[in-house]
């Protein structure tokens, strides 16, 4: 874990005892009930695969985006799901520019084995020609503010943003019918 993100996790006595009353008392810092859920929003965007999620303070946007790739050896008929976070420095100050920090890489991770476990994205289905194209679907997550509970807004952008994706349509043509053929959205439903 990220160095300067660990050390905020270190709590003076002072902090313990305060967490330890506010708990036995059944306040909270942001003035909830122990039991009480953030406030969630989700707007879905113009954009095809875009979503806005807010949970409580947390203020994430999620983007889905789709190309024709070759296929892993040994997954030839399946697409590939891959996921992307980009914390802003702005969302916190622990977060730093440049190349992602390990608890973005984390929070990735959680967020695809999430969405794979619970088989959210068919893979097989993402498959055009065996062994020559698949769709690679890959996620972006823009966590633009860090109120806390950020594995749960990340995951609900994800799936918002999914929602609302929609692959393009493929056909084969062409001489010997191995040419895909990519349909844009506004004929897709013509497609035999």
């Amino acid at each position: 874990m990220d160095t300067r993100l660990a050390n905020t996790w270190r709590l003076t006595v002072n902090e313990k005892r305060f967490i330890e009353t506010a708990l036995s008392s059944g306040i909270r810092i942001d003035g909830r009930n122990p039991f009480e859920y953030r406030k969630l929003s989700i707007k879905f965007g113009r954009e095809d695969g875009s979503s806005e999620v807010q949970l409580g303070q947390t203020h994430i946007m999620g983007f889905v985006t789709g190309q024709l790739v070759q296929p892993y050896r040994d997954r030839p008929n399946e697409g590939t799901l891959s996921i992307f976070t980009e914390f802003s420095p702005m969302a916190d100050p622990s977060f730093e520019t440049g190349r992602p920090s390990e608890s973005a890489v984390e929070l990735g991770r959680i967020v695809d084995r999430g969405l794979r476990e619970s088989r959210a994205v068919d893979t097989e289905s993402l498959c055009v020609l065996a062994g020559k194209l698949v769709w690679a679907i890959r996620i972006d997550l823009h966590i633009l503010d860090n109120g806390g509970n950020l594995v749960d807004a990340a995951n609900i952008a994800a799936l918002a943003s999914l929602l609302t994706f929609r692959r393009p349509e493929c056909s084969l043509g062409g001489e010997d019918d191995l040419e895909v053929i990519v349909h844009p959205p506004e004929v897709s439903d013509t497609v035999d």
